[in-house]
């Protein structure tokens, strides 16, 4: 179906369901700590029926192992059917939230380079070591709440699926001759809290465009497409969008517990060693038990970023589920920590286990999706982010080099006590703009005036979700 004809027949339907969001529809998301319910799918189904908006959807590594648990076909990798399925509900591109991890691992592996490089130059002003992750939204929201002291041990870098609205909003606005606030962009992720991260007002173009305007999880998702009949076991597989559409292996560990430290681990090893590793894999820091050690040694390399005339053994730690934190954080403050790397995610296994994923009985559930992303891995051609050309383009065409002046610019962000002001959606739907598809128009200016509000509280109120 054409997309005028289609966006005819959504119209109303978007309308009322935009005005009347119901607590029993999946798609009800909440952004709490603005007093408003609200429902993100009726919201991307007004937008698609708005000739005037540019429409696109990214979706995460854990969504494409779960969704199909959902129509009966078990836990495995339907990214082609994802795909298909989100053009079916009418989205005019779709992305891969994979490439984004790919660009996250090159800034956070440079991140952790320049880091080391400071430690090791005896630099007085060295950043903090170890350094922590910054892709889960709820780790953040906990150091930035409970652990403020700690702060500049995050990496500076943006999750990975900001980072691909914020290269959607700044630089694909413009290859497509339109405004940043002409398009809608949506994450189909795990995780309910990635609203609260899209909503940090911190998270916007310059221009005061939103970075990420909906989130929407693999539930709301499956429950959308059902109420469209669309039978997802019966699609056809089709490939994303070229421009933010090819990523690696390192990119689907993402999902994982762990996988963010293998995925960096990767490149920091071989862009410091000059070398290639034997074997990608990394088993130290795979499994779903609560805290898992690795270490690996960088080959003398007087040529490489790190300048080393001796091996140089690099310490990692990963953290599955938020409650085994708090030991390595005391570990970190009174000097005992060995680690120069730290990976913590709120839920225990990662994302494939997010408060977003359809609810299973099945104990092994979890075990299941982290093999079918261990298994993307292993088929993808490419395994290394450094080495994905669309990414590796993305440089060419815009960021100059990782940690560049514009890509810390575009691509990285800051950490507050108690967190940034958040979006209030109070001012995008009630008030006098109106426009449901257009949430820029409720942006505010970080001051906390029109009704804003500190992420803390929000992050409170969010915590009984465990996502």
């Amino acid at each position: 179906m054409k997309r005028a004809a289609l966006r005819l027949l959504l119209t109303a339907a978007a309308v009322l369901a935009a005005a009347a969001p119901a607590a029993a529809q999946a798609g009800e998301d909440s952004t709490p700590g603005n007093g408003k319910k609200v429902d993100h799918v009726a919201l991307l189904r007004q937008a698609i029926a708005d000739p005037t908006k540019v429409v696109i959807a990214q979706t995460a590594p854990a969504v494409r192992v779960a969704l199909g648990e959902m129509f009966g076909m078990g836990t495995s990798d339907t990214t082609g059917r994802l795909v298909t399925a989100l053009r079916k509900l009418g989205f005019d591109y779709v992305y891969d939230t994979l490439s984004g991890a790919d660009l996250t691992t090159m800034e956070e592996g440079h991140e952790m380079i320049a880091r080391l490089n400071a430690h090791l130059e005896g630099k007085k002003d060295a950043p903090a070591l170890p350094m922590f992750t910054s892709c889960c939204p709820g780790w953040v929201g906990y150091v930035e709440d409970e652990a403020a002291d700690l702060i500049p041990h995050l990496s500076t870098c943006k999750s990975p699926h900001m980072m691909v609205g914020a290269m959607v909003k700044r630089f694909f606005a413009q290859k497509i001759g339109r405004n940043a606030s002409d398009i809608v962009m949506s994450s189909i992720m795990p995780c309910y809290k990635k609203q609260w991260e899209a909503d940090r007002i911190d998270m916007q173009t310059p221009d005061g465009a939103r970075e990420v305007d909906h989130v929407v999880t693999t539930k709301q998702l499956g429950a959308w497409l059902q109420r469209e009949g669309i039978d997802y076991p019966k699609l056809d597989n089709s490939t994303f969008d070229s421009w933010m559409g090819l990523s690696t292996g390192s990119g689907a560990l993402y999902g994982v517990t762990g996988g963010v430290t293998e995925s960096v681990l990767r490149t920091v090893y071989e862009l410091c060693s000059g070398q290639k590793l034997d074997k990608l894999e990394f088993p130290a820091v795979r499994g779903l038990q609560g805290v898992k050690e690795a270490t690996v040694v960088i080959p003398v390399n007087p040529k490489g970023p790190l300048k080393n005339k001796e091996p140089l053994t690099l310490s990692v730690a990963v953290a599955s589920g938020l409650e085994y934190a708090p030991p390595l954080l005391d570990a970190v403050r009174n000097g005992t920590n060995t680690y120069n790397f730290l990976e913590v995610m709120n839920c225990d296994g990662g994302c494939i286990n997010g408060e977003g994923q359809p609810e299973s009985d099945d104990p092994d559930i979890v075990k299941k999706r982290a093999a079918a992303l261990y298994s993307a891995d292993e088929r993808a051609v490419i395994r290394r982010a450094h080495e994905n050309p669309a990414v590796l383009q993305l440089y060419t065409d815009f960021l100059d080099e990782p940690n560049s002046p514009l890509a810390e610019e575009v691509l990285h962000t800051s950490f507050v006590e108690d967190g940034p002001e958040l979006f209030d959606w109070r001012l995008a739907i009630d008030g006098e703009s109106g426009n449901l598809g257009n949430p820029s128009n409720g942006k505010q200016d970080g001051s906390g005036k029109d009704g804003g509000n500190k992420g803390g509280a929000s992050r409170r109120l969010l915590r009984g979700c465990n996502c």
